[in-house]
């Protein structure tokens, strides 16, 4: 029997264990839940809306829920003030391999006392040097060979620590044009090694061992030139699962962005999600987006048999990470 809301890793308002958190577990049965800064007081008022929601779930779906944050450091980590505040990617690859290993050791921990299990980090896209890029400061630099380096011992770091980390945003955000908050990025390269030099630090991820991975929205015109890579067959489930050989949980970029969110109905969104192994559909920001994709992954499931298969192969997946985190 298929359960299409393992599929959903939802954000939320409030602080607490309060009505619109309690009735999303209980209606839409996610499989995560991601936190932003609009649900963090401080410390102790954090660990307890994550116990008490651990304690529903276990009440509720007889099974723990995944919690995720951004916590890169820089510009975005979402624990600041109240925890450790994380120097930029780029600060920590001035400062050196030791600088990366130790803080990543020290988000870990932070994490961990939270009870967090996913830290949507590191970013791994190579930003050009001498030119300005929204994701500047959130890039360990323009060397693919420095990008893989930091990006694995960051990796490595966090995992040692009980902490899965998700390498993004895949394949490689750095060439885009435009932040696809707002706009759907299209990346056409100059010459066809670039695609092979953005795929180096993700390569390097997969080696390591990562647990996750995180899509781009943007469209690469020589691979797929119709869909953004987070709903593209070709690049996913093609390059990401068959050619780089990656077996971990593969998260969609917030769907709530513009670039999918204006460009694609939720029934497309699921059936194009579903076909290329995305295991979770990351919603962010819009409470009033969830039941809608909630209701079409369960139509696409119920009709198209041919996505059984991967549904099935998401709750491998899922079990396996279930597994690293919560031991029987």
């Amino acid at each position: 029997m298929s359960e299409p809301g393992i599929h959903l890793f939802i954000g939320f308002r409030g602080v607490g264990i309060e009505e619109e958190l309690k009735y999303l577990i209980r209606e839409y049965r996610p499989g995560g839940i991601v936190l932003f800064k609009r649900n963090i007081e401080g410390r102790e008022q954090l660990k307890t809306l994550v116990s008490s929601a651990q304690a529903l779930a276990m009440e509720e779906l007889k099974r723990p829920l995944f919690f995720a944050i951004d916590q890169e450091g820089g510009s975005v980590q979402r624990l600041s003030p109240h925890f450790r505040s994380i120097p930029s990617a780029r600060s920590l690859a001035e400062q050196g391999r030791e600088a990366v290993a130790q803080w990543a050791a020290t988000c870990a921990a932070d994490l961990r006392e939270i009870g967090i299990q996913i830290n949507f980090a590191p970013v791994l896209d190579i930003v050009s040097e001498g030119k300005q890029h929204f994701m500047e400061t959130r890039s360990f630099g323009s060397s693919p060979a420095t990008v893989s380096d930091l990006g694995t011992i960051w990796i490595e770091t966090l995992q040692a620590n009980g902490i899965s980390a998700t390498a993004k945003h895949f394949p490689g955000l750095g060439r885009a044009e435009s932040d696809p908050h707002h706009f759907s990025p299209v990346i056409a390269y100059d010459n066809g090694d670039d695609f092979y030099l953005d795929l180096m630090p993700f390569r390097s991820a997969i080696r390591a061992g990562v647990n996750c991975v995180m899509t781009s929205h943007a469209v690469y015109r020589a691979v797929d030139n119709l869909y953004p890579a987070t709903l593209s067959n070709e690049i996913n489930h093609r390059w990401l699962r068959e050619r780089l050989g990656f077996g971990g949980v593969l998260f969609g970029d917030d769907l709530d962005m513009a670039a999918i969110s204006e460009n694609y109905s939720p029934e497309e969104t699921a059936f194009l999600g579903l076909s290329c192994s995305m295991d979770f559909f990351l919603l962010c920001q819009k409470s009033e987006s969830i039941e809608p994709m909630h209701r079409a992954i369960a139509d696409q499931l119920d009709r198209n048999q041919s996505l059984q298969g991967f549904h099935c192969a998401t709750i491998r997946r899922l079990e396996m990470l279930r597994l690293f985190h919560f031991p029987e």
